[in-house]
């Protein structure tokens, strides 16, 4: 998460330092507690995207010592591995949606597709429009992407709520956690576009922190190990559903029926 600076203590600052350590060694933790419990089988993407910062912090780690800071080879790099990074998160969104509503084939099929089309098309104005160098690109296709998946979290949410759809707790503390993150993002760097000069010293201390404070509602959350999968859920008849909340699970089953009967005619077609 973090993208250093010019000199490694006086550029950076000793507080923001200290800060991104213990976020480095909290995803460490983070990283070993699901491999310990086991609960990387369950979110293999959202593994991957933890991972994925690890290296990252890595990268520009060995970047920046070896090429040197102003070096413009070290910034395309570290630059790029956010790129990557923020598509991991995207996946990892993708599989918490999954959890919740992927045994309804027709809700889940809109969930990805919606989800997948809108990331790519808002990643690929925020890159492309604008004569903006590399780094300005990632940075608001990166904070286009938080908005998407921040959206995406709520209606996530309110909609399993509202219809009264069961969610694993792991999960739901999983999208809290990159709602949190994902707010936090779009609120730093649109700070940073309005104030490049006075907020440029502490951006990077803010997006740690904030990171930081996701990687501990995930750690809690994923401190036990995940239970075994229950077994797909059945549609009830519809007569079934006339005597237990009619009026939700009706809708429920409607809607998924239709969403179904849709996508089923798309992948017909030539």
């Amino acid at each position: 998460m973090l993208v250093f600076r010019s000199t490694m203590v006086a550029a950076i600052g000793q507080l923001e330092l200290y800060a991104w350590a213990a976020c480095f060694v909290l995803q460490v933790g983070l990283m070993v507690l699901l491999l310990v419990r086991r609960n990387h089988l369950r979110f293999p993407a959202f593994a991957c995207y933890l991972a994925g910062s690890l290296v990252q912090n890595v990268v520009q780690v060995v970047l920046y010592l070896h090429w040197g800071f102003n070096s413009k080879f070290a910034s395309v790099g570290a630059w790029s591995a956010q790129g990557v990074v923020s598509l991991l998160r995207t996946l990892a969104v993708l599989e918490v949606c999954y959890r919740v509503f992927g045994h309804y084939r027709g809700i889940w099929t809109l969930i990805w597709r919606t989800l997948l089309i809108g990331v790519m098309v808002i990643a690929f104005l925020a890159m492309t429009m604008g004569d903006r160098n590399l780094q300005l690109r990632i940075l608001y296709a990166d904070r286009a992407v938080s908005l998407a998946v921040a959206f995406v979290v709520v209606a996530l949410l309110l909609f399993a709520r509202y219809y009264r759809v069961q969610t694993e707790e792991p999960a739901q503390s999983i999208a809290v956690g990159f709602f949190l993150y994902s707010c936090f993002v779009v609120l730093n760097d649109t700070v940073l576009e309005r104030l490049p000069v006075a907020y440029y010293t502490i951006w990077n201390f803010v997006g740690t922190v904030a990171f930081t404070a996701s990687v501990l509602v995930w750690g809690w959350a994923l401190r036990h190990r995940t239970a075994e999968t229950a077994a797909s859920p059945e549609m009830l008849p519809a007569s079934v559903y006339k005597t237990l909340s009619p009026q939700v699970n009706s809708r429920l089953s409607l809607l998924n029926e239709r969403l179904s009967r849709l996508s089923g005619r798309e992948e017909q077609s030539p």
